[in-house]
């Protein structure tokens, strides 16, 4: 089994990459192989708009890193993917992905993801209050839900402002290594 990290987060070391990581040593738990990527250290440009992903068998047109979270997502069985709340939604490198997941859907508005991906979504906000951000973490799980995503899982990590304020939340990263580890199980 395999599964994917994503962190939409500039600080390596930050709330959400914590977050993230645990999940993912829940999943290596069984033995299974993870990856995690870093969004904010990689080349990826914001979708053209051209159209060439919805030839048949055809894939982006641009070519940047985004190349290789395509083929990492497509084999992996799970997905892990963190952002910050910036401005009441993800942050502009989560987006910019988010964006390029475009080449995942056919013309028909159907999804290329075959039976789709278990994904757990996980946010880190500053703001104490958990369901302020509700509206946009539901706009993001029917984006992520239609091309092809299959939300297990959703944690948000309130009052986490500060590096390592995640450390301090009772229980929050224990959450987040049990959602990791029932992932793939589900």
């Amino acid at each position: 089994m395999k599964a994917v990290g994503i962190v939409g987060s500039p600080r390596k070391k930050g709330n959400t990459s914590l977050l993230v990581n645990e999940a993912l040593r829940g999943i290596q738990e069984d033995g299974s192989e993870t990856k995690v990527f870093y969004l904010n250290d990689m080349q990826i440009r914001g979708c053209q708009g051209c159209r060439t992903c919805k030839k048949p068998e055809a894939k982006c047109a641009l070519k940047d890193d985004m190349a290789t979270l395509y083929e990492e997502i497509e084999s992996a069985d799970a997905v892990v993917i963190g952002s910050p709340v910036y401005m009441f939604q993800m942050t502009g490198q989560t987006k910019l992905f988010v964006d390029r997941l475009y080449a995942f859907m056919n013309p028909d508005f159907s999804h290329r993801l075959g039976e789709g991906k278990k994904t757990l979504m996980i946010y880190a906000q500053g703001q104490p209050a958990p369901e302020l951000f509700k509206n946009s973490f539901d706009t993001n799980n029917a984006v992520f839900s239609m091309l092809g995503f299959k939300i297990q899982d959703t944690i948000i990590a309130a009052g986490t402002a500060d590096p390592g304020d995640v450390l301090e939340k009772d229980g929050l990263m224990g959450k987040a290594y049990a959602a990791g580890k029932s992932l793939l199980a589900s």
